[in-house]
């Protein structure tokens, strides 16, 4: 059976990593068995990154490569597109998972209203002496990483304005369909569901958690996707 690996449920929802919670949702849409490990610390997981499958004795890392491996061997939810379907929930995928993933983590983790309720969930329970110094540096390296991917060196209002224009964009690109595959959900909408989750349905305060409810259309579409395929 499939073994998937990732961090336990947090903050009311089903993986606190939109790139978990990605991989999980397309599990359950395609209607394939699997069973969970939870692991709290990613550097245990090859690469140093969750989640990871195991999978008739293979070991596939990255959220993408594992879909593209269970596409692969028949779980295909894209049957339904024409060719420019496809091409559009390719977008729909990049933007989750590249940039609007990115930002959530970024103020989760760096920006300070979302660290204070981060830390003390991740970290409150390491013996004294590492609960001091621990996040800190966690905290800094993730920084380090910011700074080099280039996000961490603009503004705070600058990223809150990036992520209107994902939303935005999210929002037109659903319209009044059911799902980003239209009558029938396809691959983007479980990067669509692990990332809008985390901030719509999360109980998480952030600037961005905030501004992603004010959307009715992206709350009502999580709010769909959890009752058909989390309930």
């Amino acid at each position: 059976m499939l073994t998937l690996f990732q961090f336990a449920p947090a903050f009311n929802v089903p993986n606190i990593s939109p790139y978990c919670l990605k991989v999980e949702t397309y599990l359950r849409m395609a209607g394939l068995e699997y069973r969970v490990k939870t692991l709290a610390d990613p550097r245990k997981a090859p690469r140093g990154k969750l989640p990871f499958i195991k999978l008739e004795g293979q070991v596939i890392t990255d959220s993408a490569l594992i879909l593209r491996a269970l596409c692969a061997r028949g779980s295909d939810l894209d049957g339904h597109l024409d060719a420019g379907g496809r091409a559009r929930a390719l977008i729909i995928a990049r933007l989750c998972d590249e940039h609007l993933a990115v930002l959530t983590v970024y103020f989760r983790w760096i920006d300070d209203e979302g660290w204070e309720q981060i830390r003390p969930a991740f970290f409150a329970k390491l013996p004294a002496p590492l609960r001091l110094i621990v996040p800190g540096i966690i905290r800094r390296k993730l920084h380090q990483g910011y700074m080099a991917q280039g996000i961490g060196r603009h503004e705070r209002d600058d990223l809150l304005s990036f992520a209107r224009e994902d939303l935005q964009a999210l929002n037109e690109l659903l319209g009044t369909a059911a799902f980003f595959g239209g009558a029938q959900p396809c691959s983007a909408d479980a990067s669509a569901y692990g990332v809008l989750a985390n901030l719509i349905l999360s109980s998480l305060e952030t600037p961005l958690n905030r501004m992603a409810r004010e959307y009715p259309l992206l709350v009502a579409y999580c709010e769909r996707m959890r009752g058909q395929f989390w309930s």
